[in-house]
């Protein structure tokens, strides 16, 4: 263990959501390790979305077994027949 390289990290209030989930992950290192691994490995490429984020967290959490119940449902989507507000404004516009 003595190869190590150690950090200590703080969270403001604006995070706290994030400390508290790490509090129920058993080996943060390495969650913290994959997660911006994936992050940065994005090189070259463009930037990685939040979604693509999303879904590393949630299978390294559900390899892990820590993965709650209230995580494994993805953001609803608005219902079929609702259409966004850009899409009012493109269709004004052609129209």
């Amino acid at each position: 263990m003595g190869n190590r390289n150690r950090l200590s990290i703080s969270f403001k209030k604006e995070h706290q959501y994030i400390y508290d989930h790490l509090q129920g992950v058993s080996n943060k290192s390495d969650y913290i390790a994959r997660a911006l691994d994936v992050y940065i490995s994005g090189g070259g490429q463009s930037p990685v979305s939040i979604e693509e984020i999303r879904k590393v967290v949630l299978q390294i959490l559900k390899e892990q077994g820590n993965l709650p119940q209230t995580f494994t449902q993805s953001p609803s989507a608005p219902p079929e027949h609702l259409i966004s507000e850009e899409d009012v404004d493109l269709l004004s516009q052609l129209f």
